[in-house]
């Protein structure tokens, strides 16, 4: 939320105007400012009084080096800065969306399915953190941003580098208690594995909208902390076990960043796998809508999918890894999936603009599955492999290219490749179908891929893009498809 200037507020630092307030905090205030080109960023201050401290200027550089070694990828990008100015400053893209701490309180705890998509992303966010050398040192609720686009963590005030002396010596605390680990509460060295404890703390706290060691003194709350069981109770039971990992008080118990992300995506695909044998109706639901499908104004209510028994509301959230913002930012879920989503329907073409120049990996018809271009011979009698289902999707800016990221499970074993073309006002980018084995630019992993597309970041000509994009298989069958929009990050 946005807050008027105050009198005594700056109108001006370094090259930006300051337009509003976005927050204030110990170590400073936070104002929306705007680049001379029109760009929104947000602009930390730090207080006067600690700016002629040298400790505290120091920790602020290690906190401005420490964001500009992740930045654009899972954090806000860094901007400009000024470390040795009077009063320090660092800006940021401006990152729109509330913070997981808003979020909460003003719509309470998350159920199972955003709570999945909110830890895949943050999950995602620490393995390219700590990739980068970097810890961070202090995650929490209200240093996670919901973006549109996926979470954000921000805020590295007392992040250090992985292979730096720690930042709490002597004694010394340092962090926010209800979300910082044994070791770091302890005063211990600490690393990677302190983080992925304060994801876990977080996770109960969206799950729950409490504070997993529960509140009152410092003092007291550490040593629940290092001694103390976490209150998990109302936590989804499909999520409790990853949670409980998490927290455990050995760091050499806890998974990896790396880990955390792969165990949530199974989770994800186990979850959200249909079950055969189940009836089509949920007891004091009724009748489970198909979740890959929205209906438009003046249209029919889509058929019932049998072979689901989740709630509709846990899918719409996951037809992208990053869409638990829109349940806090859009108003209604059901606005949100409208905008998100526009499935491909069996007999009507996809769109491709004309006139687009073909790529170079381009293999149109590769495994599609209308009919006309290809026949197919009879399957022998037994179930069909299933096709593979996207999960998830990210979007992340690399210098002038912006990444749409794709995960999917694939429960028959037998994704070939993915396809993508543009909607819309796309214009250049005609139908793609490219195979897992020959990726070109794009990179594959388990279960997920990358691919990049110029979007003219940090050039006089930028634009966005939107695509949509589906996985295929060697039959020929393919997920149901989904919107990506990609812009650059400022």
């Amino acid at each position: 939320m946005v807050g008027v200037l105050e009198p005594s507020d700056p109108r001006v630092i370094g090259p930006f105007e300051l337009v509003g307030r976005l927050g204030a905090g110990g170590m400073g205030r936070v104002f929306l400012g705007m680049s001379a080109a029109g760009r929104p960023v947000a602009v930390k201050i730090i207080h006067a009084g600690l700016a002629a401290d040298p400790e505290f200027r120091a920790r602020f550089s290690i906190e401005v080096a420490a964001a500009r070694k992740v930045s654009g990828l899972f954090t806000a990008l860094v901007v400009d800065a000024d470390v040795d100015a009077q009063v320090p400053w660092l800006a940021t893209a401006y990152v729109s969306g509330p913070s997981l701490s808003e979020a909460v309180r003003d719509r309470g705890p998350q159920s199972a399915a955003p709570l999945l998509a909110m830890g895949a992303g943050l999950a995602k966010s620490l393995t390219a953190i700590h990739a980068a050398g970097v810890v961070h040192g202090d995650l929490k609720p209200s240093n996670v941003l919901l973006a549109l686009d996926g979470p954000r963590v921000i805020d590295f005030g007392i992040s250090q580098a992985a292979e730096a002396a720690p930042q709490a010596r002597g004694g010394l605390v340092v962090g926010t208690p209800s979300f910082m680990s044994p070791e770091q509460a302890a005063g211990q060295a600490t690393g990677p594995l302190s983080d992925v404890f304060s994801l876990g703390a977080v996770l109960a706290f969206a799950a729950t909208g409490r504070k997993p060691f529960g509140t009152g003194p410092a003092a007291a709350v550490l040593e629940r902390v290092v001694r103390g069981a976490p209150d998990l109770d109302g936590v989804p039971p499909e999520v409790r076990p990853l949670i409980e990992r998490c927290l455990v008080k050995d760091p050499a118990g806890r998974p990896a960043a790396a880990a955390l992300l792969a165990e949530v995506t199974a989770i994800q695909a186990a979850l959200y796998q249909p079950d055969e044998a189940a009836p089509a109706t949920v007891a004091g639901r009724g009748t489970v809508a198909d979740p890959g499908t929205v209906a438009g104004p003046g249209t029919a209510s889509p058929a019932p999918e049998a072979a689901s028994p989740a709630p509709r509301r846990w899918w719409r959230p996951l037809v992208t890894a990053s869409a638990v913002a829109g349940i806090f930012v859009a108003g209604a879920a059901a606005g949100y999936g409208l905008n998100i989503m526009n499935m491909h329907q069996p007999g009507q073409p996809s769109l491709s603009p004309a006139g687009g120049k073909a790529h170079p990996h381009d293999r149109t018809g590769a495994g599609d599955a209308r009919s006309g271009g290809r026949a197919f011979a009879l399957a022998p009698a037994g179930p069909s492999p299933k096709p593979p289902k996207i999960i998830g999707t990210y979007t992340y800016q690399q210098g002038q290219m912006v990444y749409f990221e794709i995960s999917y499970s694939d429960p028959g074993q037998n994704a070939a490749g993915f396809g993508f073309v543009g909607v819309q006002e796309s214009a250049g980018l005609p139908r793609q179908v490219i195979s897992f084995s020959s990726p070109g630019p794009g990179i594959v992993e388990a279960n997920t891929i990358a691919y990049p597309l110029d979007q003219g970041c940090g050039s006089s000509v930028e634009y966005t893009s939107s695509v949509r994009a589906w996985i295929y298989d060697k039959a020929g069958g393919r997920s149901k498809p989904v919107i990506i929009h990609l812009a650059c990050s400022t």
